[in-house]
């Protein structure tokens, strides 16, 4: 005989039961310590709705204290709904994780996160993946390297962002990226400091080291410039000064190591010696005989 499982049950059973928008909204706004990790991703009622229910989860953002990751993927959300997250973002230093991939964020919806990031001190990672209908280029550009002058904490993007100056973008992660390796292992930091920045209080370092799981593995840097014809191609790669791109927040260091242990490829074989005068005519004698 078979029943119903009731929503005890499933926990019971440790069966993870997907979130609706309401009762997420509802969770993070009594900021529940359970919810640690939110997924919205592909949320029907988000996607019908996103324009009344965005703004209710980004107040209940605003004053969570323990939500460490939200996953909104492919909830419809235009440049309004990231006006209002990034408001909630602006004020939130516990969130570590934000994806909004797969939405309609354009360039004005990723400048008001720029804009955020100038005063947030939780975010690690971003992705905005996948835009519909819209590309990132030199404006946006502008609004996350000036989010950088204050901006030490977040450490992977992942977008596809097209300009010839995202080498720019990539020297201000990896300066991030050695920031966070250099509290990991207690060691100073003010010689990279922005002017006026004073470094993480040590609630925030806390924070961060518990929060680091939520990063995903796969989180990287991809950055695509348009040639003058249309097609894409590489970015080029920054200036050999001692800056690493930011790829994972993978340094130059780390990159020769690895190049030094693959494999070496086998030897070629030595090239022909040529056959001498001599031996062709005793050849050609043997062959009339």
């Amino acid at each position: 005989r078979t029943g119903l499982l009731t929503l005890p049950t499933l926990l019971a059973m440790k069966i993870q039961v997907k979130l609706t928008a309401t009762a997420a909204i509802e969770r993070l706004k009594a900021d529940d310590p359970e919810l640690v990790s939110c997924d919205l991703s592909n949320n029907a009622v988000l996607q019908m709705k996103a324009s009344d229910m965005i703004p209710r989860l980004a107040d209940a953002l605003a004053g969570n204290s323990h939500c460490r990751e939200l996953n909104l993927t492919a909830c419809n959300l235009d440049d309004a709904c990231c006006e209002k997250l990034a408001a909630a973002l602006a004020g939130n230093h516990h969130l570590a994780s934000l994806v909004l991939e797969g939405n309609r964020c354009g360039n004005e919806g990723a400048t008001h996160i720029a804009s955020a990031l100038r005063t947030n001190r939780g975010l690690m990672m971003l992705n905005l993946l996948n835009q519909k209908g819209s590309r990132f280029g030199d404006s946006t550009l502008a609004a996350f390297t000036g989010a950088f002058d204050s901006n030490i904490t977040l450490l992977k993007i992942i977008w596809r962002l097209e300009s010839r100056q995202s080498f720019r973008l990539n020297k201000l992660l990896v300066r991030n990226n050695e920031i966070d390796r250099r509290i990991a292992s207690g060691r100073d930091y003010s010689d990279l400091l922005p002017s006026g920045v004073a470094p993480l209080a040590p609630a925030l370092v806390t924070r961060r080291s518990t929060a680091s799981s939520f990063i995903s593995p796969r989180a990287h840097l991809l950055q695509r410039t348009s040639s003058a014809d249309g097609a894409d191609k590489a970015a080029p790669p920054p200036p050999s000064s001692g800056a690493a791109i930011a790829s994972a927040g993978v340094s130059v260091r780390e990159r020769v190591a690895a190049r030094q242990e693959a494999p070496s490829p086998p030897p070629r074989a030595p090239p022909p010696q040529p056959t001498s005068r001599s031996s062709c005519s005793a050849r050609r004698s043997r062959s009339r005989a």
